[in-house]
């Protein structure tokens, strides 16, 4: 998967993480459990690059 770029495509990624969480534990598939956790990591980065500003803020 590309790294998110956009609000859009963050947003959509978040909606994508819900719809497999809300399935539940008990019938989610190990390939769903892996869609999450790269999904997630995409959207912690993007997060880091979008809205961590000490990273700025140190540099001053």
């Amino acid at each position: 998967m590309d790294a998110i770029k956009t609000v859009e495509d963050y947003r959509k990624t978040l909606l994508r993480i819900n719809t497999l969480m809300n399935k539940g534990s008990q019938t989610i598939t190990y390939e769903e459990m892996s869609e999450i956790r790269e999904l997630r990591a995409l959207a912690s980065n993007y997060e880091k690059v979008r809205y961590d500003h000490s990273i700025n803020s140190e540099a001053s």
